[in-house]
């Protein structure tokens, strides 16, 4: 009794102190954070009881994201929450990749996207070379959100048949209006979806060259760059248990 006493003050011991360096990760970046770093004192006197406590549980949901994030990080590079922490404090790289990650994190709903941003920081930790290419992953992961990834879906799956005459079988890309036909619902956002995944290197038009037969006739050629396809190769295999 008195051994297995030890071992769980212990294992209470050693989890209390990942959770304090996990705090101390969260709150860190939460200073950044409008939400997650707000001085829930000052505001008490402002605001009422229904909206503190929508603004605590937000927080505790961003603080528990973060952490989800941590702890896949620590899988990811086989090592206890503890030691993968203090591997972080050591490198001013490391450190700015974790604050990128959990910054990320703590912004997204989706679950998928958490865990691979973890395993971006964990890649970063277990070889320090791949740092600057995590980031690169990490600030395109922070990118997509739900509508985004619907989008990268349709553009990962065979274009459509070309017109009869056409010397190509299929479109090279996808075109706006092809593109419509599978999420009819972004008529009046996908201009703006389109924009944000270009900017991060995640999409391209690779049809710059092509020359329009009419006036409504798009020559846009949207695909899925290489980064593109390795950040959504990232989302699909945490959806897939991988």
């Amino acid at each position: 009794m008195g051994h297995e006493a030890h071992e769980t003050r212990s294992r209470a011991s050693a989890e209390a102190g990942v959770k304090a360096a996990t705090g101390v990760i969260v709150a860190t970046v939460g200073m950044f954070n409008p939400v997650a770093g707000i001085a829930f004192g000052a505001l008490k006197e402002y605001l009422d009881a229904p909206v503190l406590g929508l603004i605590e549980r937000e927080r505790a949901r961003r603080e528990e994201r973060a952490a989800c994030a941590l702890q896949a990080g620590s899988e990811e590079a086989q090592r206890s929450l503890n030691r993968f922490v203090q591997t972080i404090e050591t490198s001013p790289d490391l450190l700015a990749l974790m604050s990128e990650t959990v910054q990320a994190a703590m912004e997204t709903p989706l679950a998928e996207k958490v865990v691979a941003l973890g395993r971006c920081l964990g890649r970063g930790v277990s070889d320090e070379a791949t740092v600057d290419a995590e980031r690169l992953r990490v600030r395109g992961l922070a990118g997509i959100e739900a509508p985004e990834v619907k989008l990268l879906e349709v553009l990962a799956k065979e274009t459509h048949l070309t017109p009869e005459g056409w010397h190509q079988e299929r479109f090279p890309g996808w075109r706006n209006p092809e593109i419509l036909t599978e999420l009819p619902g972004f008529a009046k956002v996908l201009d703006a979806s389109i924009a944000r995944l270009a900017a991060e290197g995640i999409i391209k038009d690779d049809g710059l060259v092509r020359v329009a037969l009419s006036d409504d006739d798009p020559t846009e050629m949207w695909i899925l760059t290489d980064f593109g396809r390795d950040c959504l190769s990232l989302l699909r295999a945490v959806s897939l248990g991988g």
